[in-house]
């Protein structure tokens, strides 16, 4: 059986910008952000495609030699996992007693391309249960530390926006922690109807009455709603794909 072109909950990575269709205008707006800001924040309902956004959208907006991305997820704690992102990206190794600002400056001049740290699932840290508040006191001076240097280097945030409110403690260390912000609102039908004819057409797979069978897949995945979420989308496009296979 071959393997399904749909993404199923796995984001998109810059190897996919072939396939990676409906979020020009999001796309459009990070890629301006990352010229005026060293901190962005991203954030939308679960489902939005948020981490695809940025690890495909924008990453394919830029050439190779302007893009060194590393991803970075909280664990059992943002700091050190941080601190082992960043020495596991390091050609040169990094100093026991590095500061953020010497760590980031040695990888820029590893590879002479701007470092991006993008903080996934950053909501976690303020889950009830996994972040605590010297977890977060360290992790916040530590950034506003960065931001300060004004390094070859962005920030980003990507975070669920039922926990944006829990940001206001950051803001009182980094004021300009909302002054650029996207939310990924769900695909409108227009988007999700490129999503579906654009991937098929680009797999050779074809689509018995094209307009009505792609108008039913979205109204079957929205439920009435006004908008797509992608990962709901690319979860159905799957099961119909592996349906057809075995039919």
């Amino acid at each position: 059986m071959p393997n399904s072109p749909f993404k199923f909950l796995d984001p998109y990575t810059k190897e996919d910008e072939k396939i990676f269709f409906g979020r020009d205008y999001e796309i459009e707006h990070l890629y301006n952000m990352a010229f005026e800001a060293n901190l962005i924040l991203v954030y939308g309902e679960s489902g939005t495609g948020k981490t695809s956004l940025i690890r495909c959208g924008l990453a394919s907006r830029f050439d190779v030699s302007d893009w060194n991305d590393i991803l970075i997820r909280r664990k059992n704690d943002i700091n050190r996992s941080m601190w082992q992102a960043i020495r596991t990206a390091a050609r040169t190794p990094i100093k026991e007693n590095a500061t953020i600002v010497e760590a980031v400056e040695s990888i820029f001049l590893d590879y002479f391309k701007p470092v991006f740290l993008i903080f996934d699932q950053f909501e976690e840290l303020f889950i009830q249960g996994m972040g605590r508040p010297k977890e977060r006191e360290a992790f916040i001076q530590t950034i506003a530390e960065l931001i300060r240097a004004d390094l070859k280097c962005k920030v980003i945030f990507v975070m669920r926006e039922e926990y944006l409110a829990k940001l206001y403690e950051f803001e009182k260390v980094i004021p300009s922690l909302f002054d650029f912000r996207l939310r990924v609102e769900p695909m409108k039908y227009a988007d999700a109807y490129q999503v579906i004819e654009r991937t098929c057409a680009y797999f050779n797979i074809e689509i018995d009455s094209p307009e009505t069978a792609i108008e039913q897949i979205i109204n079957n995945i929205s439920e009435g709603k006004s908008g797509v979420q992608l990962s709901y989308l690319q979860i159905y496009l799957d099961k119909l794909y592996q349906n057809a296979y075995n039919n």
